[in-house]
């Protein structure tokens, strides 16, 4: 496979602790990984690699098929390997950089603290030029009322079963997270512990807010969803609308509005609607199921137009950082980007 570069240059900064436990997990040898040849899309094995490692710095290759465009991590967690990383403390040692003082009980007790003080907010008019932590809900309201009964398939902390337990919806969930079905319990929230197989019986709307990107066998998965929706599906996922700005070691697939409709659109589903949240571009897509089988032709031209732009984009980015490394400058020009766009924000 050709080499586009070398490393990722939109790296976190991390703190002593995470750089220790990811050092552990570049050379943790109970992970295993699997290597795939062909293009879950297009089936091309021409594939080239983007990136050595993600914003972490952990060692992982993410690739770009070169005849459709679409981008993927190659090789990747296996499935038994991938439920071991979210069922172990090796998600949250990584990512909240806690380190050994890792304390599952006191994390439990905050948690608990934030979700029983939340209080969630009536549906408004989305607005998509910033994120903000309730744009789905706003999302989902304005597009749909005919549902009654909701699954969210990695529901985290319980916050949208909250949301639309306040609607009067009789709420469903399923999370991996041991700590936080515990909460879940405290909240007499309706939960289990699991994953996306384990899910049984028919919902009229299923959601998956940052879950598909962490999945495996894409056509499997969304044959599954079909078997588990009664009406609706939503989706949200970090997205590339025009910049690569997500790559972490836990996303296996990173989507544009055409590769995520590609799979839902050629499997039984019909688009409701679909936008992205332009500042960090995280995609939200409604879908409806239907009986219909619909073709849906993807366009690899555009998709690889769009790609290419993204690419030439961050090539620009690339070569100003590996000067200003050169020159020791980085940090400097960084924190002064960084504090700028907090007063822009400000104003």
């Amino acid at each position: 496979m050709k080499k586009l570069f070398k490393e990722y240059i939109y790296l976190e900064n991390l703190s002593p602790t995470q750089i220790n436990e990811i050092n552990n997990f570049n050379n943790n040898t109970d992970i295993k990984y699997e290597n795939l040849t062909n293009c879950e899309i297009c089936s091309s094995k021409k594939i080239s690699i983007l990136f050595n490692n993600d914003r972490y710095g952990i060692k992982q290759k993410t690739c770009v098929c070169n005849n459709c465009g679409f981008i993927f991590s190659n090789p990747r967690m296996t499935q038994k390997s991938t439920e071991y990383f979210y069922n172990s403390d090796l998600y949250r040692l990584i990512y909240d950089g806690s380190g050994k003082n890792f304390d599952r009980e006191q994390i439990f007790k905050n948690i608990l603290y934030e979700m029983r003080n939340y209080k969630p907010l009536l549906p408004k008019k989305p607005d998509f030029s910033n994120y903000y932590s309730n744009l789905y809900f706003d999302f989902i309201n304005r597009e749909i009322k005919d549902f009654e009964t909701v699954l969210d398939i990695g529901c985290g902390k319980g916050k949208k079963l909250i949301d639309f337990n306040s609607l009067g919806k009789k709420t469903y969930g399923i999370e991996p997270s041991k700590t936080y079905h515990k909460v879940h319990n405290e909240l007499g929230l309706n939960t289990k512990t699991g994953f996306i197989k384990e899910v049984e019986g028919k919902y009229d709307l299923v959601t998956l807010t940052h879950v598909f990107e962490h999945l495996t066998e894409l056509k499997k998965q969304v044959n599954h969803l079909y078997n588990i929706t009664n009406k609706y599906l939503f989706i949200e996922v970090p997205g590339h609308v025009k910049k690569l700005q997500s790559i972490q070691n836990a996303h296996n697939y990173y989507f544009s509005l055409n590769t995520l409709n590609y799979f839902f659109l050629n499997n039984n589903f019909k688009l409701v609607n679909i936008d992205y949240a332009r500042d960090n571009e995280f995609i939200y897509a409604l879908y409806k199921k239907t009986d219909q089988k619909i073709e849906i032709m993807f366009n690899k031209t555009s998709e690889l137009k769009m790609v290419k732009n993204i690419i030439r984009k961050y090539s620009f980015k690339y070569i100003i950082i590996k000067i200003l490394k050169v020159i020791k400058i980085e940090k400097i020009v960084k924190e002064f980007y960084s504090n700028l766009k907090k007063i822009l924000k400000s104003n």
